[in-house]
Protein backbone atom coordinates (compact mmCIF):
# COMPACT_ATOMS: atom_id res chain seq x y z
CA UNK A 1 0.00 0.00 0.00
CA UNK A 2 2.95 2.20 0.10
CA UNK A 3 3.46 4.40 -3.04
CA UNK A 4 6.09 7.81 -3.11
CA UNK A 5 8.49 8.11 -0.65
CA UNK A 6 11.29 10.58 0.57
CA UNK A 7 14.43 8.76 1.55
CA UNK A 8 17.46 10.33 2.89
CA UNK A 9 20.38 8.21 3.39
CA UNK A 10 23.58 10.72 5.28
CA UNK A 11 26.91 10.45 4.68
CA UNK A 12 27.19 9.55 7.80
CA UNK A 13 25.27 6.81 7.05
CA UNK A 14 26.77 5.59 3.71
CA UNK A 15 30.47 4.96 5.34
CA UNK A 16 31.83 5.28 2.20
CA UNK A 17 34.34 8.06 0.84
CA UNK A 18 34.16 6.50 -2.63
CA UNK A 19 30.06 6.89 -2.71
CA UNK A 20 30.08 10.46 -4.98
CA UNK A 21 32.32 9.11 -7.41
CA UNK A 22 30.55 5.26 -7.76
CA UNK A 23 27.31 6.29 -7.41
CA UNK A 24 26.51 8.51 -9.89
CA UNK A 25 27.84 5.72 -12.80
CA UNK A 26 24.30 4.06 -11.68
CA UNK A 27 22.41 6.50 -12.42
CA UNK A 28 19.68 6.74 -15.31
CA UNK A 29 19.73 10.08 -17.25
CA UNK A 30 22.59 11.63 -15.27
CA UNK A 31 23.73 15.15 -14.56
CA UNK A 32 26.17 16.71 -12.68
CA UNK A 33 25.72 20.37 -11.70
CA UNK A 34 28.28 22.81 -9.89
CA UNK A 35 26.98 25.54 -7.55
CA UNK A 36 28.95 28.44 -8.39
CA UNK A 37 28.74 30.03 -4.85
CA UNK A 38 29.85 27.02 -2.70
CA UNK A 39 32.50 25.07 -5.30
CA UNK A 40 29.75 21.73 -4.07
CA UNK A 41 29.03 18.98 -7.30
CA UNK A 42 26.38 16.94 -7.02
CA UNK A 43 24.57 14.69 -9.43
CA UNK A 44 20.42 14.14 -10.58
CA UNK A 45 19.40 11.43 -12.23
CA UNK A 46 17.13 8.10 -11.13
CA UNK A 47 17.47 4.76 -9.87
CA UNK A 48 15.09 2.33 -11.00
CA UNK A 49 12.55 5.10 -12.03
CA UNK A 50 13.24 7.13 -8.08
CA UNK A 51 14.44 10.69 -8.57
CA UNK A 52 17.79 10.53 -6.88
CA UNK A 53 20.40 13.31 -6.22
CA UNK A 54 24.10 12.67 -4.65
CA UNK A 55 26.22 15.39 -2.88
CA UNK A 56 28.25 15.58 -0.33
CA UNK A 57 25.90 15.61 1.98
CA UNK A 58 23.80 12.54 1.17
CA UNK A 59 21.66 10.78 -0.90
CA UNK A 60 17.83 11.13 -1.29
CA UNK A 61 15.42 9.20 -3.35
CA UNK A 62 12.15 10.40 -4.28
CA UNK A 63 8.96 8.67 -5.93
CA UNK A 64 6.88 5.60 -5.98
CA UNK A 65 8.69 2.85 -4.50
CA UNK A 66 5.55 1.01 -5.85
CA UNK A 67 6.48 1.95 -9.56
CA UNK A 68 9.97 0.92 -8.57
CA UNK A 69 9.17 -2.43 -8.11
CA UNK A 70 5.82 -3.58 -9.98
CA UNK A 71 4.66 -2.38 -13.15
CA UNK A 72 2.65 0.36 -11.76
CA UNK A 73 0.81 1.55 -8.35
CA UNK A 74 -2.50 0.00 -9.37
CA UNK A 75 -0.81 -2.92 -8.00
CA UNK A 76 -0.75 -2.96 -4.57
CA UNK A 77 2.94 -3.31 -2.65
CA UNK A 78 2.50 -5.28 -0.19
CA UNK A 79 4.51 -5.42 3.25
CA UNK A 80 6.59 -8.45 1.91
CA UNK A 81 7.15 -6.28 -1.65
CA UNK A 82 8.00 -3.58 0.11
CA UNK A 83 10.84 -5.14 1.94
CA UNK A 84 11.94 -6.91 -1.58
CA UNK A 85 11.77 -3.28 -3.20
CA UNK A 86 14.47 -1.55 -0.57
CA UNK A 87 16.45 -4.62 -0.63
CA UNK A 88 16.34 -4.24 -4.65
CA UNK A 89 17.05 -0.76 -4.14
CA UNK A 90 20.44 -1.75 -1.70
CA UNK A 91 21.21 -4.27 -4.46
CA UNK A 92 21.52 -2.01 -7.21
CA UNK A 93 23.24 0.99 -5.47
CA UNK A 94 25.08 -1.03 -3.12
CA UNK A 95 24.06 1.05 -0.17
CA UNK A 96 22.41 1.05 3.24
CA UNK A 97 19.04 2.67 2.06
CA UNK A 98 16.63 0.38 4.32
CA UNK A 99 18.81 2.57 6.74
CA UNK A 100 17.68 5.96 5.23
CA UNK A 101 15.30 8.25 7.15
CA UNK A 102 12.13 9.01 5.91
CA UNK A 103 10.39 11.99 5.04
CA UNK A 104 7.13 11.55 3.02
CA UNK A 105 4.96 8.50 3.26
CA UNK A 106 2.27 7.78 0.53
CA UNK A 107 -0.07 5.15 1.62
CA UNK A 108 -2.90 4.10 -0.63
CA UNK A 109 -5.43 1.70 -2.12
CA UNK A 110 -7.38 1.50 -5.10
CA UNK A 111 -10.92 0.25 -4.40
CA UNK A 112 -13.38 -0.82 -6.51
CA UNK A 113 -16.51 0.80 -6.49
CA UNK A 114 -20.18 0.38 -8.21
CA UNK A 115 -19.97 4.29 -9.38
CA UNK A 116 -18.22 7.06 -10.91
CA UNK A 117 -15.26 7.35 -7.72
CA UNK A 118 -17.10 11.71 -8.28
CA UNK A 119 -20.25 10.77 -7.57
CA UNK A 120 -18.64 9.84 -3.85
CA UNK A 121 -17.52 13.08 -3.09
CA UNK A 122 -20.21 15.00 -2.31
CA UNK A 123 -20.71 12.74 0.57
CA UNK A 124 -17.84 12.82 1.80
CA UNK A 125 -18.00 16.11 3.87
CA UNK A 126 -15.72 18.63 6.58
CA UNK A 127 -12.64 16.81 8.67
CA UNK A 128 -11.74 18.43 11.60
CA UNK A 129 -8.03 19.94 11.49
CA UNK A 130 -8.60 19.54 7.43
CA UNK A 131 -9.56 21.90 4.72
CA UNK A 132 -11.36 20.56 2.38
CA UNK A 133 -10.38 21.16 -1.67
CA UNK A 134 -12.52 19.92 -4.39
CA UNK A 135 -11.00 19.33 -8.02
CA UNK A 136 -13.43 18.39 -11.23
CA UNK A 137 -12.24 14.41 -10.58
CA UNK A 138 -10.33 14.50 -7.19
CA UNK A 139 -11.30 15.54 -2.99
CA UNK A 140 -8.72 16.99 -1.21
CA UNK A 141 -8.14 17.03 2.79
CA UNK A 142 -5.10 19.04 3.87
CA UNK A 143 -3.44 20.32 6.67
CA UNK A 144 0.56 21.49 7.54
CA UNK A 145 1.39 17.78 7.92
CA UNK A 146 -0.94 15.79 6.01
CA UNK A 147 -3.18 15.11 2.54
CA UNK A 148 -6.45 12.89 2.38
CA UNK A 149 -7.22 12.77 -1.26
CA UNK A 150 -9.72 10.91 -3.40
CA UNK A 151 -9.64 10.54 -7.07
CA UNK A 152 -10.83 8.52 -9.99
CA UNK A 153 -7.78 6.13 -10.84
CA UNK A 154 -8.53 5.18 -14.04
CA UNK A 155 -8.62 8.94 -15.13
CA UNK A 156 -5.76 9.37 -13.65
CA UNK A 157 -3.69 7.19 -15.18
CA UNK A 158 -5.37 7.45 -18.81
CA UNK A 159 -4.51 11.69 -18.11
CA UNK A 160 -0.62 10.54 -17.63
CA UNK A 161 -0.17 7.97 -20.66
CA UNK A 162 -0.57 5.53 -18.41
CA UNK A 163 -1.89 1.67 -19.86
CA UNK A 164 -4.39 0.53 -17.85
CA UNK A 165 -4.09 -3.28 -16.84
CA UNK A 166 -6.90 -5.41 -18.21
CA UNK A 167 -8.27 -6.37 -14.58
CA UNK A 168 -9.44 -2.83 -14.41
CA UNK A 169 -10.87 -2.44 -17.27
CA UNK A 170 -14.51 -0.98 -18.10
CA UNK A 171 -13.96 -0.82 -14.00
CA UNK A 172 -14.90 2.45 -11.86
CA UNK A 173 -11.67 2.61 -8.99
CA UNK A 174 -11.60 4.96 -6.39
CA UNK A 175 -8.22 5.79 -4.92
CA UNK A 176 -7.77 6.80 -1.13
CA UNK A 177 -4.30 7.90 -0.43
CA UNK A 178 -3.19 9.44 2.85
CA UNK A 179 0.11 11.26 2.81
CA UNK A 180 2.73 12.28 5.60
CA UNK A 181 4.25 15.22 4.18
CA UNK A 182 6.34 16.27 7.38
CA UNK A 183 7.35 15.84 10.59
CA UNK A 184 7.10 12.22 10.84
CA UNK A 185 8.71 11.36 14.20
CA UNK A 186 6.46 14.06 15.52
CA UNK A 187 3.69 12.59 13.79
CA UNK A 188 4.41 8.99 14.84
CA UNK A 189 6.05 9.65 17.82
CA UNK A 190 9.08 8.32 17.02
CA UNK A 191 12.54 9.94 16.83
CA UNK A 192 12.99 8.88 13.19
CA UNK A 193 11.39 6.42 11.07
CA UNK A 194 13.81 4.58 8.46
CA UNK A 195 13.06 2.84 5.54
CA UNK A 196 13.18 -0.74 7.26
CA UNK A 197 10.71 0.38 9.74
CA UNK A 198 8.28 0.48 6.83
CA UNK A 199 8.00 -3.34 6.66
CA UNK A 200 8.03 -4.08 9.90
CA UNK A 201 4.68 -5.81 10.54
CA UNK A 202 3.75 -3.96 13.82
CA UNK A 203 4.42 -0.18 11.77
CA UNK A 204 2.96 -1.71 9.07
CA UNK A 205 -0.46 -2.69 10.19
CA UNK A 206 -0.45 0.67 12.31
CA UNK A 207 -0.26 2.34 8.58
CA UNK A 208 -3.73 0.30 7.53
CA UNK A 209 -5.18 1.57 10.96
CA UNK A 210 -4.01 5.20 10.31
CA UNK A 211 -5.46 5.16 6.75
CA UNK A 212 -8.62 3.59 7.81
CA UNK A 213 -9.17 5.78 11.07
CA UNK A 214 -8.23 9.17 8.93
CA UNK A 215 -10.84 7.86 6.98
CA UNK A 216 -13.52 7.58 9.42
CA UNK A 217 -12.79 10.87 10.84
CA UNK A 218 -14.41 12.32 7.82
CA UNK A 219 -18.10 13.70 8.51
CA UNK A 220 -20.22 11.49 6.01
CA UNK A 221 -23.21 13.53 4.97
CA UNK A 222 -26.67 11.98 4.33
CA UNK A 223 -28.87 11.65 1.57
CA UNK A 224 -31.75 14.47 1.38
CA UNK A 225 -35.24 13.19 0.30
CA UNK A 226 -36.42 14.35 -3.02
CA UNK A 227 -39.70 16.32 -1.39
CA UNK A 228 -41.48 17.26 1.29
CA UNK A 229 -43.02 14.21 3.85
CA UNK A 230 -45.86 15.88 5.24
CA UNK A 231 -46.55 13.00 7.72
CA UNK A 232 -43.36 14.75 10.01
CA UNK A 233 -44.96 18.38 9.25
CA UNK A 234 -47.06 19.23 12.91
CA UNK A 235 -45.59 22.77 13.71
CA UNK A 236 -44.40 25.77 11.14
CA UNK A 237 -40.71 24.93 12.40
CA UNK A 238 -40.94 21.59 10.94
CA UNK A 239 -42.00 23.08 7.72
CA UNK A 240 -39.32 25.70 7.91
CA UNK A 241 -37.21 22.59 8.16
CA UNK A 242 -38.14 20.78 5.53
CA UNK A 243 -37.93 24.03 2.78
CA UNK A 244 -34.46 24.88 4.34
CA UNK A 245 -33.26 20.89 3.81
CA UNK A 246 -34.62 21.15 0.10
CA UNK A 247 -32.81 24.35 -0.32
CA UNK A 248 -29.77 23.10 0.84
CA UNK A 249 -30.32 19.58 -1.21
CA UNK A 250 -30.21 22.28 -4.75
CA UNK A 251 -27.60 23.73 -3.62
CA UNK A 252 -25.24 20.75 -2.86
CA UNK A 253 -24.27 20.62 1.44
CA UNK A 254 -20.53 21.00 0.93
CA UNK A 255 -21.29 24.40 -0.92
CA UNK A 256 -23.78 25.69 1.85
CA UNK A 257 -21.49 25.25 4.59
CA UNK A 258 -18.90 26.87 2.06
CA UNK A 259 -21.17 30.02 2.09
CA UNK A 260 -20.84 30.15 5.86
CA UNK A 261 -17.05 30.18 5.34
CA UNK A 262 -17.53 33.23 2.90
CA UNK A 263 -19.89 34.80 5.80
CA UNK A 264 -16.88 34.70 8.13
CA UNK A 265 -14.12 36.16 5.48
CA UNK A 266 -16.40 38.91 5.20
CA UNK A 267 -16.67 39.36 9.12
CA UNK A 268 -21.05 39.16 8.26
CA UNK A 269 -21.75 38.29 12.20
CA UNK A 270 -20.74 40.09 15.41
CA UNK A 271 -19.58 36.91 17.20
CA UNK A 272 -17.47 34.60 15.78
CA UNK A 273 -18.80 31.57 17.33
CA UNK A 274 -22.10 32.06 15.23
CA UNK A 275 -20.41 30.55 11.87
CA UNK A 276 -19.39 27.34 14.14
CA UNK A 277 -22.78 27.19 15.53
CA UNK A 278 -24.72 27.57 12.02
CA UNK A 279 -22.49 24.87 10.45
CA UNK A 280 -23.09 22.50 13.75
CA UNK A 281 -27.24 23.66 13.00
CA UNK A 282 -27.00 22.74 9.27
CA UNK A 283 -25.14 19.70 9.92
CA UNK A 284 -27.93 18.56 12.41
CA UNK A 285 -30.40 19.43 10.10
CA UNK A 286 -28.94 17.35 7.28
CA UNK A 287 -28.82 14.51 9.35
CA UNK A 288 -32.66 14.58 10.47
CA UNK A 289 -34.10 11.37 10.67
CA UNK A 290 -37.51 10.56 7.80
CA UNK A 291 -36.18 13.78 5.83
CA UNK A 292 -32.71 12.79 5.36
CA UNK A 293 -30.93 8.71 5.08
CA UNK A 294 -27.56 7.73 4.69
CA UNK A 295 -25.89 7.18 1.75
CA UNK A 296 -25.75 3.74 -0.32
CA UNK A 297 -22.40 4.89 -1.57
CA UNK A 298 -20.71 5.50 1.82
CA UNK A 299 -22.13 2.54 2.99
CA UNK A 300 -20.28 0.91 0.33
CA UNK A 301 -17.39 2.82 0.81
CA UNK A 302 -17.33 2.09 4.54
CA UNK A 303 -17.11 -1.38 3.87
CA UNK A 304 -14.45 -1.56 0.97
CA UNK A 305 -12.10 0.72 3.29
CA UNK A 306 -12.43 -1.65 6.57
CA UNK A 307 -11.90 -4.52 4.46
CA UNK A 308 -8.60 -3.51 3.94
CA UNK A 309 -7.30 -4.81 7.15
CA UNK A 310 -8.22 -8.18 6.84
CA UNK A 311 -5.56 -8.12 4.18
CA UNK A 312 -2.65 -6.22 5.62
CA UNK A 313 -0.41 -9.02 6.17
Amino acid sequence: MYDTLNLWLSNEAIKESGYLQRVPTLLTNAKETYKQDTGEVYFTGSVLGMLTSVSSAGISLKGSICKSYLPDNFHTLTRQDTQRAIEQLEDITNLPIKEADVKRIDFAQSLTVTQSPQNYFSFLGECNHYKRLTQPKSLYYQNGMRTKIFYNKIAEGKAKGQIIPPIWANKHILRYELRYTSRLPYQFNKTKIQAQNLYNEGFYIGMVERWIKEYETIHKNNSILDKMNIKQIETPKDFMYQMALLQIKEIGIQKTLESIEQLKAQNQFKHKEYYSRLKADIKKLCKREALTEGSNLIAELDKKVKQVKKYCR
